[in-house]
């Protein structure tokens, strides 16, 4: 049987494709992802109200397949919706079905506190209203974003097409152009980030959050596994601890 060890699930904005291999990459042995999908194909408004009203079904879904932790996805969707809804997203959720419950956004920035990260950098694959509104939402959480930069994709499919060193890349230059920066976060699943996170951290001497890595952390976590994860940076390396 697969997830003997255990099974959480993740509500994902988009098709699981990227983020299906990312993670398998991530877990340990006898882990298994559960996964349903919001459906978004382009990052608009638009998509993501409609992503936003069929969400807690999603989690709900994954609830009923017995899942044991569960993982909200969208972090530019709760950017929309307004400071503080992913958690009351959370608090629905876990009212609903008494199982741990978290989103990308939260368990990213949870990932960002336990690893002593406050002044940071953000790397993303979105468009500047979309890095704004995220920027907005992180310094509204209490963290101070001290430098930003974004490729400009508005459609979902793009992500899939972007080349394993851009995030890489992306962060690098975000960072030196920075003062005072403690730590880089690269949100969204659906571009590569994984194989970039321990070089970054070698490179920059940092440690780096990406959205695929936090939903492990949180994962395992809750289902009680502490198996120390080597490679893909500092925040699964604690696991163990």
């Amino acid at each position: 049987m697969y997830g003997w060890r255990g099974r959480f699930g993740h509500v994902s904005p988009a098709l699981h494709d990227t983020q299906a291999y990312e993670m398998d990459q991530l877990l340990p042995e006898g882990v298994m992802v559960i996964t349903t999908t919001l459906n978004v194909q382009n990052l608009v408004k638009e998509e993501f109200e409609r992503a936003f009203s069929i969400m807690e079904a999603g989690a709900l879904a994954l609830a009923r397949e017995e899942a044991g932790a569960i993982i909200i996805g969208g972090d530019p969707i709760f950017c929309l919706m307004g400071l503080g809804s992913h958690q009351k997203m959370i608090d629905t959720v876990f009212s609903k079905t008494h199982i741990p419950t978290s989103t990308t956004i939260s368990a990213s920035m949870d990932g960002l506190k336990d690893l002593g990260v406050k002044h940071l950098v953000i790397a993303t694959p979105f468009v500047e209203e979309r890095d704004e509104a995220l920027r907005n939402y992180l310094e509204g959480s209490g963290f101070d974003v001290v430098g930003m930069k974004g490729l400009g994709i508005t459609r979902n499919v793009d992500l899939t097409r972007v080349p394993f060193h851009a995030s890489y890349q992306l962060a690098v230059d975000a960072f030196r152009k920075a003062k005072n920066a403690e730590g880089i976060y690269m949100p969204c699943s659906r571009w590569p980030t994984v194989r970039n996170i321990a070089p970054l951290e070698k490179d920059l001497g940092v440690p780096v959050v990406t959205n695929v890595q936090a939903m492990a952390w949180f994962g395992l976590k809750s289902l009680g596994i502490k198996e120390k994860i080597v490679g893909y940076g500092r925040l699964l390396e604690k696991l163990a601890e």
